[in-house]
């Protein structure tokens, strides 16, 4: 908020071809990074990073079979659950070299460990 009272945008974050559904604030906890993700129509789900303040560098986590619905962080925010349309829902984690991986992926009346 500005000293106006007034919100002024600070960065749009662009890279969805069709509607967003949902987006999360990872919690951070000392880091100096900034995690956003977003779900949306277009079955994808990005994540945004920024650094230092720098710019927001978006990254495609996966592409789904069906629209995604919602996203949402531990409580320590390492790990990213994703649902949609697929009656599914998986959770993701961050390796050390920044790549995301699925640990795991649950349908509606099963279960597997990814």
């Amino acid at each position: 908020e500005g000293d106006d009272g007034h919100w002024t945008e600070e960065a749009k974050l662009e890279g969805h071809s069709d509607w967003v559904r949902d987006t999360a604030w990872a919690p951070c906890l000392g880091s100096a990074r900034q995690t956003i993700a977003s779900c949306g129509q277009d079955r994808k789900v990005i994540i945004w990073s920024q650094r230092d303040g720098g710019s927001w560098v978006p990254k495609i986590l996966h592409s789904f079979e069906d629209v995604v619905w919602h996203v949402s962080w531990s409580v320590s925010g390492n790990i990213l659950a994703v649902s949609g349309g697929d009656n599914k829902v998986s959770l993701w984690k961050e390796s050390l070299d920044e790549q995301w991986n699925c640990i795991s992926d649950v349908s509606k009346g099963s279960s597997a460990q990814g």
